[in-house]
């Protein structure tokens, strides 16, 4: 095996196939052709003599030798990334960033709308992406796909550093031409009426409020499954039905919709959400300034 053989782009490409374990995949992450990773597979296999991804069924998996090397090259990969990033200085007002979040619809709604707007007066050149969190969200952090994740705290990695943003809980709502219930609501109320819940997936873990029920032995009858949680209050409205949603969320809601706010007859345990990044990424200068650009938001909402 010769080195000079061996490019930088090749490293990008093998570091994304054995993220993503398809070529399909890969192509679509790295905004090449398909034709492109093929080649660029077919000259990794004749470098390092070995078939390195193997088609079985519909996927593909690493041979014993690409596990053996997958975290190399990616502590390689990762190291390239720091080297490109590095700044004598970092100056927000004239830099030019994306930064990829994957959160919740409640979270984009209660502190990345917020953050989008502040961003576009004190560093335009600095942009947001969000995609919603799901079960491969860890593995798009660990691989660089995504720079941050905002999650309840319990949900973090232990293996990557994080921080506090801030604490909410969860209250319920009704609209405001409800006949159902009052300006409270009553045990018997919530479990005689019917909800509006959100339906994470099932490859998600339940949420939070899911939980608090769980444990109290309360069960509730659901009218309608919303595909987030902020489309539980868009649902409710027209009808008797109630749901249960984040309360920051609720308040910002009831001004756009005829909601109206009322405290759980449950208990539900508050929660905190946290920002999380990957480890490799601490000394980042641009990643240090969103960070406490976020927290210092965070700490004023």
């Amino acid at each position: 095996m010769r080195l000079n053989n061996l490019n930088l782009n090749l490293l990008i490409v093998l570091d994304a196939l054995i993220l993503e374990r398809s070529v399909s995949q890969t192509a679509t992450r790295l905004h090449i052709s398909q034709p492109g990773v093929s080649n660029a597979l077919a000259r990794l296999r004749a470098h390092f003599e070995d078939e390195l991804l193997v088609q079985v069924g519909r996927s593909m998996v690493l041979t014993p030798f690409a596990e053996s090397i997958a975290a190399a090259v990616h502590e390689t990969m990762e190291g390239f990334r720091r080297i490109a990033a590095a700044r004598a200085d970092f100056d927000p007002a004239t830099a030019e960033r994306f930064f990829t979040f994957s959160c919740s619809d409640y979270v984009f709604l209660v502190l990345l709308t917020r953050a989008i707007r502040e961003l576009a007066i004190v560093a335009p050149g600095l942009k947001i992406a969000a995609m919603l969190v799901n079960h491969r969200t860890p593995e798009l952090l660990a691989g660089g796909t995504i720079d941050f994740v905002i999650a309840p705290e319990q949900r973090l990695l232990p293996e990557h550093p994080a921080a506090r943003l801030f604490s909410d809980q969860f209250t319920c709502i009704a609209w405001t031409g409800n006949t159902q219930v009052g300006d409270t609501l009553s045990l018997e109320d919530y479990v005689r009426l019917e909800h509006v819940s959100a339906a994470l997936g099932p490859t998600n873990p339940p949420h939070v409020e899911e939980q608090s029920l769980s444990a109290q032995n309360i069960v509730r009858k659901i009218a309608a499954y919303a595909p987030e949680f902020n489309s539980v209050a868009e649902v409710v409205v027209g009808t008797d039905y109630i749901g249960t949603v984040h309360s920051r969320a609720a308040a910002i809601l009831a001004k756009r919709l005829p909601l109206k706010i009322l405290e759980p007859p449950i208990r539900i345990e508050p929660f905190a959400e946290a920002l999380q990044w990957h480890k490799s990424k601490d000394g980042d200068p641009a990643m240090t300034w969103i960070r406490n650009f976020l927290l210092k938001l965070a700490e004023d909402l």
